[in-house]
């Protein structure tokens, strides 16, 4: 059985685990490797024990049959070019033996949902430019690119590129 809930911060080395993971192999031949390397499922949980303690952050757990598989972090669009109208997905990370099974497509569409019952109107997400592999998935979930982009530097700098549902 399948179920989305809401993360507290006992979870958070189930989330660091999960946002590590996914990151190693979704950023491997985009990020440098030895950022990569330095990203650890302590540290990442740190963070997220962090950030649902002092509750600047709200993440949702995917489960199936108890096994905790992928996160998602949603809220307030965070762009000062964006109004209230904007929800946003701030991240959305899966466990790499699970990417194209479906389970992303069920947490991306509870965290649509979740916004929109929020009253949000509009949905805004980053994608890093060279992650073709997420683009082809925010595409296929009906998202768009609205033709802004940003640089950002980790480890090298990146092209993060802002898509719209």
């Amino acid at each position: 059985m399948i179920e989305v809930n809401y993360a507290t911060s006992d979870d958070f080395q189930v989330l660091g685990n999960i946002h590590a993971s996914s990151w190693k192999v979704a950023y491997r031949n985009i990020i440098p490797e030895e950022v990569l390397n330095n990203i650890t499922a302590e540290k990442r949980g740190a963070y997220f024990r962090k950030a649902l303690t002092e509750g600047w952050e709200q993440d949702a757990i995917i489960y199936e049959d108890g096994t905790p598989l992928g996160l998602i972090c949603i809220g307030k669009a965070r762009d000062i070019d964006l109004d209230n109208s904007h929800g946003e997905i701030w991240g959305i990370y899966l466990l790499p033996e699970v990417w194209g099974k479906g389970i992303g497509s069920i947490l991306i569409q509870w965290g649509i949902a979740e916004l929109k019952n929020r009253g949000y109107e509009k949905i805004s997400l980053w994608v890093l430019k060279d992650n073709v592999q997420a683009i082809k998935f925010y595409e296929k979930s009906g998202f768009t690119f609205d033709g802004t982009s940003k640089e950002i530097n980790i480890g090298m700098p990146l092209i993060e590129c802002r898509y719209i549902k």
